[in-house]
């Protein structure tokens, strides 16, 4: 029997949940990461970066009368939260979230593909790396991330455990023996979810983050994976790499934030 969109967008949302959760709250916690879990509602919060929003979301958000001990949990540490509502949300919940000062702030496309398909793209350049690269490989991705480059050291130390994830696959992408782009594939059960993938802005344009999502595919196919999921703000170019790709938009989700809007923000 096949599985119904309603069952492989689920299924999709709990690998990218639980893969979040690893890796802001994985072996040693160096982040300090605080998790707040009521039932199968969790979390997650970093102190010290209280305007990341992933680092400091919520998922699996039913009830509405959990909501006063989430935004305890958050005022605690006075800082914000993003709420992830998804289309199964009940009403109950996103109702009442601007009657809490919540906004939408955004929206993200979760990309699935029911069946693995078989790579359109060669992936020439990419290989799966080990703790030996796993500084180029970090610096890689962050900095693909348009990150700050001043905030690499903490970063490598508060993702030193990315390579010792057993269910974890890191690629680096290298042109002319330059690291040039990274992507990580995370595998729950069947489901291989193909996180967090970034390409240095002198490379962009050149196919190579198609060739990590292909390259991810492969890895996940040979682990024996029957589903294949992502995620990519909607409307971008990660979302329509993915559909090239052979993933589908599975639903669009809704992220509602607290966080007071910047001034810039309250022109556009």
């Amino acid at each position: 029997m096949h599985a119904t969109t309603a069952e492989l967008s689920r299924r999709a949302e709990h690998a990218a949940a639980d893969y979040l959760l690893q890796r802001y709250s994985g072996p040693g916690n160096p982040m300090g990461t605080q998790v707040l879990r009521i039932g199968d509602m969790f979390a997650t919060k970093v102190p010290f970066l209280k305007q990341n929003a992933l680092m400091n979301s919520v998922h699996h958000l039913d009830d509405p009368a959990q909501l006063p001990e989430i935004l305890a949990f958050y005022a605690a540490t006075e800082q914000p939260c993003w709420i992830v509502a998804l289309p199964y949300t009940p009403f109950g919940v996103t109702d009442v979230l601007p009657e809490l000062g919540f906004r939408v702030e955004r929206y993200s496309s979760m990309m699935v593909a029911a069946t693995l398909p078989e790579p359109l793209v060669g992936t020439a350049g990419v290989v799966e790396i080990g703790r030996t690269d796993l500084d180029a490989f970090l610096d890689t991705i962050n900095l693909g991330f348009d990150t700050n480059p001043a905030m690499l050291d903490d970063l490598r130390r508060n993702q030193s455990f990315w390579s010792d994830m057993p269910d974890w696959h890191l690629f680096l992408a290298r042109v002319d023996g330059a690291p040039a782009g990274a992507a990580v594939l995370s595998i729950h059960g069947d489901v291989g979810y193909l996180a967090a993938g970034a390409v240095l802005p002198p490379y962009r344009g050149r196919g190579l983050q198609s060739a990590l999502i292909a390259a991810r595919l492969a890895r996940a196919r040979a682990r024996g994976c029957t589903v294949a999921c992502g995620a990519a703000a909607w409307g971008s170019q990660s979302q329509r790499n993915q559909q090239r790709a052979g993933l589908a938009i599975a639903h669009v989700k809704t992220i509602w934030t607290n966080c007071p809007v910047a001034s810039n923000e309250r022109t556009r």
